[in-house]
């Protein structure tokens, strides 16, 4: 035993120190990182140009895309399991290249030795069985030897071990025959359409672990696939394991009886009409293949059972949730679905925290001394997201009792959470440079050709992109959907989906926001409609006094959207050179919602031309701060704070809370009604600040709001004093 330890750990030890001389030659070179980028990159766009031109690529594809079908049904069954979805996917690349060729190399060498062909029944129906169902337990033995944390899994553990190398052998062993199959009832059928047996090999998409093997004409035996076999081997390992101090080493006899029950499966499937009748009795007896699937999943929720159950007896060391009486997979599976259909941005937190937790009982169960060094960090991670969690549970749970669901649900808290995953999502967008988000729509484009054709795929990647640069508009809709129930907008979001769907959609609606203002000079001079002498098209660079009224200091705002404004100036000093000579203005309209708190104020209003002049103040903004030696605002944090966020928050107050107008201490008398503000779609800034970098900084803030709130126009008059 010491000896094996010894080797163990040498063997172990020498990997780790391969692995730590890889990541420091990566450190110290860098460019290695990007070749490898590169080549991925190169890989894919190779892999992708392939879909289109060979066949065999898309045979390969469609078996790749049932393969990863299975291992989602595993993946969703064992909710006892602590590995990661990156560890499971190793185990499918080892079954793909380790346990393929190990086999095959076995069944030649064994050829070479005693001679005849493959097709032979005693090597088809006898030797390949034994050793696949042998071999594809390889991965499982390496790892509960060289794992750190062997000791510490849990039953589905070792069920989702043994199905990811059955996913990995099977999807080999299912894409030869799709390659190889290239007779005429194969090419007219299916590849796995015989003229005695029909379809013998059943992929259904409704189907629990499809994959099967059974003939369509007069089936009398079956067999399940590759990856039900091992899982359920490797559960019995498992269970072996996990009862070997009570009932001694005789519970090693268990793992043994499911490996002979498999080989029998796959040998009588294989050797039909060939094998010794006293063989098929024993089959018959064991259920001719169809109890195997129910016996594994009858394991399966035995051993959910006991996982969950044990981990509730160290339940005092483990973070609980306030709503959680005891462990259990179903509230587990309500918190993530909810999570993923309501809050989204929380659904990777539930994942975490619920493995993760699973993990660090497991440690504290069965962890020996090397996997009780994990425990810090996997306790680390867990109190990390239980914080985050508990506190979101608590407060649910005072909603529930002080406010009820009813009036919970009533508040919109839900949808306004979920609107804000849209916001986040389209700031994150923004914030992206051209090149960025172009490679991102590549990924999509690449990733959906995975699964549709080339314009379908491109339409997935054109919708992908189309819903993050319009995260703003989709949460508007979230939270008030009312707006979507006038005829104008609901044909404005339909015309957007129709565009975002066919190729080159976003490129006319680009066109569309570029040529508005051109088309609007042109109806002007057609006499179609009034001259906007405010608003033209595009921002004009204005060096003469515009209006003013306002003066404050530029490191704090000039007034806020929650409070009530307060103002010492009058309207006699005002500078009314910029001012309108026409039309009807009010000054100072303050909007406020149905308690009458106010939202915010527009310091002045054009309806005849349907403009809202906005005075900001952008002087000092070089002032230096003496405790820090640097400006106290740089002029894009003004323009961000004044400009961008002020009004974003104003435009949406005035859309979905205000209920009315009211006139303020030294605003007009009379003032508009809150209907008629709310189709004015034009903004005027005047700042009384112009230098270069505040021009820069207004105009990426201005593109913004463009993006934000494309029915809306953005404009800015420079040089003039508030």
């Amino acid at each position: 035993m010491n000896t094996l330890w010894a080797i163990r750990c040498g063997i172990r030890d020498w990997i780790e120190a391969v692995c730590r001389t890889i990541r420091a030659l990566i450190a110290k070179y860098p460019f290695l990182r990007t070749v490898y980028t590169l080549c991925s990159w190169f890989s894919l766009a190779a892999f992708v140009v392939s879909l289109i031109f060979f066949r065999d690529s898309r045979t390969m594809l469609v078996q790749y895309a049932w393969s990863f079908y299975v291992l989602l049904q595993f993946w969703f069954l064992c909710r006892s399991k602590t590995l990661p979805w990156k560890t499971a996917v190793l185990f499918v690349l080892s079954g793909v290249f380790l346990v393929v060729p190990f086999t095959a190399l076995t069944i030649q060498a064994m050829h070479v030795v005693f001679g005849g062909r493959t097709s032979d029944t005693w090597s088809m129906s006898v030797f390949t069985p034994i050793f696949e169902e042998l071999w594809k337990l390889l991965p499982l033995g390496v790892f509960l030897l060289f794992s750190r944390r062997a000791s510490a899994l849990s039953l589905s553990d070792y069920t989702l071990i043994g199905a990811a190398t059955g996913v990995g052998f099977q999807l080999m062993e299912e894409l030869s025959r799709r390659w190889l199959n290239s007779g005429l009832i194969g090419r007219t059928f299916g590849y796995s359409t015989t003229l005695l047996g029909g379809e013998t090999i059943h992929w259904d998409l409704f189907s629990l672990f499809p994959g099967r093997f059974e003939e369509s004409i007069f089936p009398t035996l079956m067999t399940v696939s590759h990856p039900v076999h091992t899982a359920m081997i490797a559960l019995g390992c498992g269970i072996a394991y996990r009862l070997r101090a009570k009932w001694t080493r005789w519970t090693f006899l268990f793992p043994a009886l499911l490996l002979a029950w498999a080989i029998l499966d796959h040998a009588a499937y294989n050797g039909q009409y060939k094998l010794p009748d006293w063989i098929y009795t024993i089959h018959g007896w064991t259920g001719d293949g169809y109890k195997t699937r129910p016996a594994f999943l009858l394991m399966l929720a035995v051993s959910l059972y006991a996982d969950y159950r044990l981990l509730g007896k160290v339940r005092d060391r483990l973070p609980v949730l306030p709503n959680e009486p005891f462990f259990n997979p179903f509230s587990e599976l309500w918190n993530m679905s909810f999570a993923l259909f309501r809050e989204r941005r929380k659904f990777g937190y539930w994942l975490s925290f619920y493995r993760e937790r699973r993990e660090l009982g497991m440690n504290l169960l069965y962890g020996n001394e090397e996997a009780a060094g994990r425990r810090g960090p996997v306790r680390e991670r867990v109190q990390t997201v239980y914080r985050a969690l508990a506190g979101v549970a608590v407060i649910l749970l005072l909603a529930g009792f002080t406010a009820g669901w009813n009036a919970y649900d009533a508040g919109g808290a839900g949808p306004a959470c979920f609107a804000c995953m849209f916001d986040s999502l389209q700031n994150w967008w923004d914030r992206l440079p051209w090149y960025e988000q172009g490679a991102i729509l590549l990924g999509a484009l690449a990733l959906s050709l995975l699964f549709v054709e080339f314009w379908p795929a491109v339409g997935i990647a054109m919708t992908a992109g189309s819903i993050a640069g319009s995260g703003h508009t989709i949460a508007d809709y979230i939270r008030d959907p009312r707006k979507m129930l006038t005829p104008e907008n609901a044909l404005a979001v339909a015309a957007g989906i129709v565009l975002s769907r066919i190729p080159f959609g976003r490129a006319f609606q680009w066109m569309g926001r570029k040529g508005r203002g051109y088309v609007r000079k042109l109806l002007d001079k057609l006499g179609r409609r009034k001259p906007d002498i405010g608003a033209p098209g595009k921002p004009p660079h204005h060096d003469g006094p515009g209006r003013g009224g306002h003066s404050e200091r530029p490191d704090e705002p000039r007034k806020s959207d929650e409070e009530s404004p307060k103002r010492d100036h009058t309207d006699d000093n005002r500078n009314d050179d910029t001012a309108p000579t026409a039309g009807k203005s009010y000054n100072e309209v303050e909007i406020v919602d149905h308690r009458g708190n106010p939202l915010g104020e527009f310091d002045e209003i054009d309806l005849d031309k349907g403009i809202f002049y906005e005075d900001k103040t952008a002087k000092g903004l070089d002032r230096i701060n003496p405790r820090t030696g640097k400006p106290s605002q740089t002029p894009q944090q003004f323009a961000d704070k004044q400009i961008l966020a002020k009004t974003r928050v104003r435009i949406q107050n005035m859309l979905e809370k205000a209920v009315s107008t009211r006139a303020t201490a030294h605003g007009s008398a009379d003032v508009p009604d809150l209907q008629d503000i709310k189709s004015i779609r034009s903004f005027v800034f005047r700042l009384d600040g112009d230098t270069p970098e505040l021009r820069g900084a207004v105009e990426n803030s201005l593109n913004q709001l463009r993006q934000e709130f494309p029915d809306y126009t953005f404009n800015v008059l420079f040089g003039g004093k508030p």
